[in-house]
């Protein structure tokens, strides 16, 4: 099994300049396709999480960190959702995509259920198509149709918890997909159906 933190092909574009990309004319239709109402996510978490959720992450790969607010008072803060799809780009190419909210309710819950304070490390948020079909042939534990094209899968880690730890509470969430990948020191989450793999 390929680990996803290996290859480095090319400079790396700062967040910066994936947001001023994103809040340009390409930007305004990849906000404007934002799920952005005044109730809760609909994930099947959200009734039991607070109305307002604060996350921070650092991308391993650029070494960039952000806390953001990306719901308050259960309005989604459209601001704080740019900047969190800015870092969770895809690194190789600088693409980046709207994330599934409901991904940012999971890792919210993950954290709550582990009366966290820590930061996700961020190994793999969104890629492209190019970026995982060139994984995919590297190796059989990248799926083809991946949900991370799609934004709707990250593979992290917890600063303050281990992974066993992490990976226990996430499959206890029951809220979308788990994989544990031991070797390689991750975990991956997903907002498709629920399902379990890896060891």
């Amino acid at each position: 099994m390929v680990s996803h933190d290996t290859e480095v092909s090319r400079p790396v574009p700062g967040r910066r300049d994936c947001l001023r990309g994103l809040l340009g004319v390409t930007g305004t239709l990849a906000l404007g396709a934002l799920p952005v109402s005044g109730a809760l996510a609909a994930a099947p978490l959200a009734p039991r999480l607070p109305a307002t959720r604060r996350l921070s992450f650092h991308s391993l790969h650029t070494d960039e960190r952000l806390s953001a607010t990306y719901l308050r008072d259960g309005r989604r803060d459209r601001g704080a959702m740019a900047e969190i799809d800015a870092l969770l780009r895809d690194w190789r190419t600088a693409e980046v995509r709207p994330i599934d909210p409901r991904l940012l309710d999971q890792l919210f819950a993950l954290k709550e259920s582990l009366g966290s304070s820590g930061t996700f490390q961020v190994v793999s948020g969104y890629r492209s198509p190019e970026t995982n079909a060139k994984l995919a042939a590297l190796s059989d534990g990248v799926a083809k149709r991946s949900y991370h094209m799609r934004g709707m899968a990250i593979d992290i880690r917890l600063s303050d918890r281990r992974l066993p730890e992490l990976h226990e509470a996430a499959l206890a969430l029951r809220s979308g997909g788990v994989g544990l990948y031991t070797r390689s020191d991750f975990l991956h989450l997903d907002t498709g159906g629920v399902r379990r793999w890896g060891g």
